[in-house]
């Protein structure tokens, strides 16, 4: 599969490119900056074929099958239904966007296009965790009561930096990094359908939260706990799954518990986009629907929503239907 890539930042730098041109079969085709001179250098560094600083000069490339999207979000919308009217398939970064009812036009657009839209939820693609979902789906935790999930780093930004102007990214740490682990909660036990949440700014005194703190209430009955912030040095990830029958944690290690059963191991992490690149480009052969699909963006803008609702208005807020 041939790509573009349309916002070729840091994130695409360090991880997307890296793991396309690690990938059989898949090459980095065209990419696209502002700058024309930083294009042709990074295009020269990256393995690309072209380098260019325009969207239409990237669309205009017959040879890209699919376009990764990584532009600051309030472009996400403009630059899918653009990459949708070229006939080309869609791998959009998170957040999807920074409203539902956008969501929903990117959506309606890839459908009338006939291309497929995916969501980089990458968490999904990773196997360790499509392994707790079987366990989980499986009844070995037995009935489930509670997850809970903590992402700590150490993550300053400059000043001027995008991700920082609520209107072009919608938010700070919770749209931006604890949406990957409020999708994670929906892959592993269904439907969020409420939320309560708080947000802070403590340290680096950005006008968005640095630190994001999530209550959430399942279809299912079981609850779940979700905090993120991007102000602890030398922190890490830990995610706590607690059925009536067992538990698991998973840091750097994955532990099983079931009564006075302990079982440890290591955990070896894949890179991040493998898992939903392959995905993607295999369903963009056989029209299956991704393991990230544009109504899971959608749902988790919804709840994005519904979780700055809460902060605002200081209460449990319902999280509207997909669709």
């Amino acid at each position: 599969m041939n790509w573009g890539i349309l916002g070729a930042g840091s994130v695409a730098q360090r991880r997307v490119m890296p793991a396309i041109n690690a990938l059989e079969g898949h090459a980095v085709q065209t990419l696209m900056v502002r700058d024309a001179c930083r294009a042709r250098d990074l295009a020269a560094s990256h393995g690309a074929s072209n380098g260019v600083s325009s969207v239409e000069a990237l669309l205009a490339d017959e040879t890209i099958d699919a376009v990764y999207v990584s532009s600051p979000v309030v472009h996400h919308r403009d630059h899918v239904l653009a990459v949708a009217q070229a006939g080309k398939h869609v791998l959009c970064e998170k957040p999807m966007a920074m409203s539902s009812d956008t969501c929903r036009d990117m959506i309606e657009a890839c459908n009338n296009a006939g291309v497929t839209l995916g969501t980089c939820y990458v968490l999904r693609g990773w196997e360790i965790y499509q392994r707790i979902r079987d366990l989980i789906r499986n009844g070995d935790l037995g009935t489930l009561i509670e997850l809970r999930a903590h992402l700590a780093k150490w993550t300053p930004r400059e000043a001027d930096e995008w991700r920082l102007d609520p209107a072009q990214s919608g938010g700070g740490v919770l749209i931006d990094v604890a949406t990957h682990y409020l999708d994670l909660f929906r892959f592993l036990a269904g439907e969020i359908v409420r939320v309560a949440y708080m947000g802070s700014s403590r340290v680096f005194d950005w006008p968005v939260e640095e630190t994001a703190h999530a209550l959430v209430a399942f279809e299912s009955g079981c609850h779940g706990s979700l905090t993120a912030t991007c102000t602890v040095p030398n922190g890490g990830n830990l995610l706590e799954v607690y059925g009536s029958e067992g538990s698991l944690f998973l840091g750097k290690t994955l532990r099983i518990v079931r009564g006075d059963d302990v079982v440890e191991e290591v955990v070896v992490f894949p890179d991040y986009y493998s898992g939903i690149l392959t995905d993607f480009a295999h369903c963009t052969k056989t029209s299956n629907t991704p393991i990230a699909s544009g109504l899971d963006g959608l749902r988790g803008t919804q709840i994005v929503e519904a979780a700055y609702q809460s902060a605002r208005e200081q209460k449990i807020v319902t999280v509207i239907s997909v669709g």
